[in-house]
Parts: C-alpha cells; structure tokens; sequence
C-alpha cells in the first residue's frame, strides 16, 4: 500500500521523477523521527518584537493564548501566527529579561543597604538593652528565661496579658508600683517631652538612672511599618505559588510533579498515536485510492501522446484528483489538530491562573511599596522575587510551543506534467 509520510512541517512530499509512469507516493520511516527534536517550528525572521512589558504583571496580560486549530493547519498557517503573535511577544520577552537582570543588581544593592541598616539598629538596641540591664533598669535575658520556665508568662497569653506580666517586672526593677510604672509608658507613647519632665519632678532619682543608662544612644524610636504584615504575607504567597507554577508545568510535561527524564513527553505520544493513525486511517485508504487509480488514468492518457517531445502539463481531471486529495488531507489535518490543540489548552488551562496570581502579587506589593518608605527590606525582597518570575513564562508556552508542533500532513501538488522523450 502506498503511503504518505507524516513529519512536523514538511510532511508530506509528492516525487515527481522525469517519466510520470514513475510518479508515486514514497513512505520513508526514517523521516519519522519518535524523537520530537525532528519536529520543526518554521523559521519567522524579519520580526520586530512587541512593546517590551515594564511588569510581570504586563507580560501575562500580553501571554498569548493557545495557538487555534486553524493556525496549526499548515506550515503556512503556522508561519503566519508566530510571526503576527508568538514571536513578537517572544521577542519582547527577551528584552524584558535582559532589562531585568540589570535591575536584579541595583535592588540587590538597596536590600543589602537596608540589611545592613537594620543590623546596625539592631546591634545598638542590644548595647542599649545591656546598658539598661547593667543599671538594674532592665531585666536579664536570663531573667526573662525564668520568668517563661516558672510558668508566669505562657504561649497561650495574649499580648496584652504578657506585656501585663512584665510590667510587674520594670515597675520591680523602676522601684515604682505597676500602676505608675503603665501611666509612665502610655505617656511616653502620646507626649515624651511631658513624660521627661514628668519623671524629673515626681521620679528625680529614676530619672538620673535612666538618662545615665540611655545616654549616647539613639533614643529615637524606629515605628513598626504598618505594611510589613501583609508584605510578609505577599512574601508566603509567592513562594507557594512558584511551587504550584512548576508543578504544573512539570504535571503538563511529564505528567508527574517532580518531572523525571525517564518519562515521554506527552506530544511524543501524541505523535506517535497520529502517525499510527494515518497509517491505518480511512482518509489515507481514500487518498491511496484515488492516487492508485489517478497513476492508471496518467498511464493511459500517456500512451495516447505518441509523437510528442518535451514536457506536456496533465489535464484538468490531474489537478481535480489531487485536490480530493488535499480535502482528504485537510480533514485528517483538522480532526488530529484538535486532539493536539485540546492536549495544549488543558495544560494552559492549569498554569495560566497561576500566573495571574502571581501578577497580582507583584502589583500588590508594588502598591503597598509605595505607600511609604521604599526601602523596606520586605518590599525589596518580595520585589526580587517578582524580578526573577520571567524565567517561568518562557516555560509556560510550552503548551503553546507544543500546539506548532503539530505534525501536520501538507498538501500534494495539484499541477504536474509529464516529461516525455528528450525533452
């Protein structure tokens, strides 16, 4: 039975030799490579890229979707998506990575800068805890140890129950009741230049301690960053969904989550269930049909030029035959670019959401980043991270990707003329 070979791009090629008796259908199994690396995407050059997006959160609004049935019907077909679509935004993907790695580096250098600030706070705050602690003002951390080991404070305490706790302790420490020691720091919270003057007049000896402990430190009080709760949260979440993300691609790919290499890849087995099926399938016996019957009918109409030299088109009934064929061709084309475009959406199906998770995070943080003081270590990390998000959208076409390689039969010629004599 003669046949046509199937392959990615070139599919399918009609041997047209100098005498038309010899004109045939020629299956080559080397052309069918079960390594999909002989699956071809045609080359699109002289493309100019989209606009490059400025955000994570503009590179998924512009993510392409699955390329459609139609777009996969034919190389030419193919041609003509990837370069109104797929390359530009793969080019504009480009670009915006290179712009990222450049702006990798200068928020490196202001996370370190921040770091480096709240280290230099930090250690202060111990000297001046330590100095407090020396002046009896303050108690140890051993001290606080056992008030934790004797059951005063528990995990279960509120906050406030805790802070209750240890009021007890500074007002120990202070030589004051609780009670006065509570109305000391609520109006140091609302009016610290009245609390000073406050502790001169009614706590003279208090005071001296206090300011002898304090003295040559920064005594200004650095305020919780009211957004750091929920950059923090941001932080959580962008870490699950990157997980997520590569699980999905991982789950579309090798349809197991930790992707191992000994798995086919599932447009291998697609391609391999397609070649199966045109070499068994009702259109390919249709095609052989007509083909078988149209060398006869050429046969039979070349026996009737006796005399005639040179190259003589065939007739109208040629070009007819063969575009039943090509009909035959395009309706197994449509039929399996289903199948492999449905394959391609399933998969886009999982991942895109996740993206447009993760887009709505960089833009969250983004917002919340810009609500105060930018150089907030959280905001910058989180921004990092955002910065390094490109990388995943390369990998999330691959069902796009995928759907071009579509291994689509071509069409046969529909002209054709036989060589005759020594022309």
């Amino acid at each position: 039975m003669k046949k046509i070979f199937i392959m990615a791009v070139a599919a399918v090629v009609l041997a047209m030799p100098s005498m038309a008796q010899e004109d045939e259908w020629r299956w080559s199994q080397d052309r069918i490579a079960h390594d999909l690396s002989y699956v071809n995407i045609p080359t699109v050059e002289d493309v100019r890229a989209a606009r490059t997006p400025q955000t994570f959160a503009e590179a998924v609004a512009a993510f392409p979707q699955v390329p459609r049935v139609e777009d996969i019907l034919s190389p030419e077909a193919k041609e003509q998506a990837l370069r109104k679509t797929y390359k530009p935004y793969e080019l504009a993907l480009q670009n915006a990575m290179t712009r990222a790695m450049g702006e990798e580096t200068q928020l490196q250098k202001r996370l370190d800068a921040v770091r480096s600030q709240q280290a230099q706070r930090g250690q202060q705050a111990m000297a001046q805890y330590q100095s407090n602690v020396n002046a009896g003002l303050m108690p140890s951390q051993q001290e606080m140890m056992e008030l934790y080991m004797s059951g005063a404070i528990k995990e279960n305490m509120s906050e406030a129950q805790m802070m209750d706790v240890m009021a007890g302790k500074f007002a120990e420490k202070w030589g004051i009741s609780k009670e006065e020691y509570l109305k000391i720091i609520n109006m140091a919270q609302r009016n610290p230049k009245g609390t000073e003057a406050y502790l001169k007049s009614n706590h003279p000896q208090l005071y001296k301690r206090l300011y002898a402990a304090n003295a040559g430190f920064d005594t200004q009080e650095v305020a919780d960053d009211p957004r750091d709760a929920r950059l923090g949260e941001i932080t959580e979440e962008l870490m699950d969904l990157q997980t997520q993300l590569s699980e999905a691609i991982n789950m579309y790919r090798y349809d197991d989550p930790v992707a191992p290499k000994s798995v086919i890849l599932k447009d291998d087995k697609l391609f391999e269930e397609a070649r199966a099926d045109w070499k068994n399938c009702s259109e390919a016996k249709q095609v052989d049909a007509i083909e078988d019957a149209l060398q006869k009918r050429i046969e039979s109409w070349i026996a009737t030029l006796n005399g005639n030299n040179g190259e003589v088109p065939y007739p109208a009934w040629f070009t007819t035959e063969r575009k039943k064929e090509n009909a035959l061709i395009d309706q197994w084309n449509k039929r399996w670019a289903q199948k492999w475009v449905k394959v391609a959406q399933d998969g886009d199906a999982k991942i895109r959401p996740i993206l447009e998770k993760l887009a709505a995070l960089e833009t969250e943080n983004e917002q919340l980043g810009q609500q105060g003081d930018t150089e907030n270590a959280i905001y910058l990390t989180n921004k990092l991270t955002c910065n390094k998000l490109w990388a995943y959208l390369l990998l999330a076409g691959q069902p796009s990707n995928d759907a071009f390689m579509f291994p689509c039969l071509e069409h046969v010629e529909t002209d054709g003329a036989a060589i005759l004599g020594k022309g």
